[in-house]
């Protein structure tokens, strides 16, 4: 008896912290949700310039780009991924803090 005293409450600690952090089917590993959402917020970037003095190649090539067929992605895959890591908030606010370092290393590229 005093053997299942002490080997259930590690037995329930290893169930509870033991299992693979496994992402589900369809959701994007981290490294590529970030690439996606700096791509995202790129072209929103670009799309809310004053685009007037641009060329009509770059400026349709602004409104054609399709970060999903860049990232050979699919908006299921997207939307799962955003619906999953918004349940992880800490998870989610690491990406975002990553994104944000993604955007600031291509603005210095650009100065």
């Amino acid at each position: 008896m005093k053997t299942f005293l002490i080997l259930a409450p590690l037995i329930f600690l290893l169930a509870c912290n033991g299992g693979s952090r496994e992402i589900p089917e369809g959701v994007l590993e981290k490294d590529k949700f970030i690439e996606v959402l700096k791509d995202r917020a790129l072209v929103e970037a670009a799309l809310n310039v004053n685009i007037k003095n641009v060329e009509g190649a770059v400026y349709d090539s602004i409104y054609n780009f399709n970060v999903f067929k860049e990232n050979k992605i699919t908006q299921a895959q997207y939307d799962s991924t955003i619906k999953y890591y918004s349940s992880k908030p800490g998870e989610f606010k690491q990406i975002m803090e990553a994104v944000l370092e993604q955007l600031n290393i291509e603005k210095t590229k650009r100065l």
